[in-house]
């Protein structure tokens, strides 16, 4: 017979999702929630975040929104103080927010360079550097970023983006040396295209090229933002105690190689 903490290994475990609101942040909140846990759903959308939450309760679960610019050092302790004033604690950080820049360097300016780097690299610094306290006093936990197959192989006019997301993947192995004696593991995701609402508006404004994008992985698809959430989720979970440092590309085959057209008919 299989007991309650089989099917809700989380119970009683608190986590932090940035970018919440919508997306693949919505969609590891409300996979972590369905395994027991306690979400705070940050977002710069308090709206969006308000909807994740509500989702997430609807479905007898636990969450709280909180409005949260991840590029605001200010905001992110009041994340941490919400967590903290509704559950006393906080056991993992889902760093997921993240948006790119479709420009070459010659075309960006500094305030849009700095911004890119911003939101997608230092957020991830932010918000660890005030959830990690709280993982330490609680005995340990899990950080998982989501960084992305353009910090693996470079995207054109996604110079600021591709830097960034490289970043992300080093400073993840960084953290989980330095974090190990703690019991701490830190890890990164690195999403192939996924249908996210802000992949469905450039679809609509852009049409035409969803096919296009459909061919860059040998699966011939577009990832659902849950098939993200749910090896994030692993590397938070229990399944993963052993892993830590590690970079996983959920891309439908994206990174594994090239494929040259020529060698189907040799």
């Amino acid at each position: 017979m299989s007991s309650p903490s089989m099917h809700q290994p989380f119970r009683g475990r608190t986590a932090v999702v940035t970018a919440a609101g919508a997306g693949i942040g919505r969609a590891i909140a409300v996979e972590w929630s369905a395994r027991g846990g306690a979400v705070v759903a940050a977002d710069v959308d308090i709206r969006a975040a308000r909807a994740t939450a509500a989702q997430i309760r609807d479905r007898g679960g636990e969450c709280i929104a909180v409005a949260a610019d991840v590029t605001d050092s200010s905001a992110v302790p009041d994340v941490v103080d919400a967590a903290l004033a509704d559950y006393d604690r906080v056991d993992a950080l889902f760093n997921v927010a993240g948006a790119s820049l479709p420009k070459r360097v010659d075309e960006m300016d500094d305030a849009d360079w700095y911004r890119v780097i911003d939101l997608n690299l230092t957020s991830v610094y932010r918000a660890s550097k005030h959830v990690i306290p709280q993982l330490r006093r609680v005995g340990g936990g899990s950080i998982v970023n989501i960084s992305s197959t353009a910090g693996i192989l470079a995207e054109n006019r996604c110079s600021a983006y591709s830097a960034a997301k490289a970043g992300v993947l080093m400073l993840t192995r960084n953290m989980a040396m330095d974090y190990a004696p703690d019991n701490i593991r830190v890890n990164a995701v690195c999403p192939g295209s996924t249908m996210t609402p802000r992949i469905k508006d450039y679809l609509e404004r852009v049409p035409g090229h969803g096919s296009l994008l459909d061919g860059l992985c040998p699966m011939n698809r577009y990832a659902e933002p849950e098939e993200i959430a749910r090896p994030a989720v692993f590397l938070a979970s229990d399944e993963a105690s052993y892993i830590t440092g590690a970079t996983l590309a959920v891309d439908g085959g994206l990174t594994a190689g090239k494929h040259f057209a020529i060698f189907e008919d040799a």
